[in-house]
């Protein structure tokens, strides 16, 4: 039987101030949370091959499940110039192994 590497996983959030909660999240949010995890301070933008959908994967896990994520403006060139946003995890957000009570609900 095939696993489903997004399936919904506990992560524990811990804010700016020190509190902490866990919310559950799984499929491309999930995969969008361990992208801005992987890019660290450098954040993310949805031109770097993400996908189109990527604003609303981000907006998901703001409003949807309350992960501390702000974004910031920046211009680029190409042969499209313009603007994007670049976003950035503004919390630390760690999966909950197993064998530390983290199971999906």
């Amino acid at each position: 039987m095939a696993t489903n590497r997004w399936a919904k996983a506990p992560y524990e959030i811990t804010t700016s101030t020190g509190s902490k909660h866990i919310v559950h999240i799984g499929g491309r949010v999930r995969w969008a949370i361990e992208e801005l995890r992987k890019a660290g301070g450098a954040g993310r933008t949805g031109r770097e091959a993400l996908g189109p959908r990527w604003a609303a994967y981000m907006f998901d896990a703001k409003e949807g499940h309350g992960i501390p994520i702000r974004d910031e403006w920046e211009a680029h060139g190409g042969e499209h110039p313009g603007r994007h946003k670049r976003w950035f995890l503004d919390c630390q957000i760690r999966p909950i192994p197993p064998q530390e009570g983290g199971r999906a609900t």
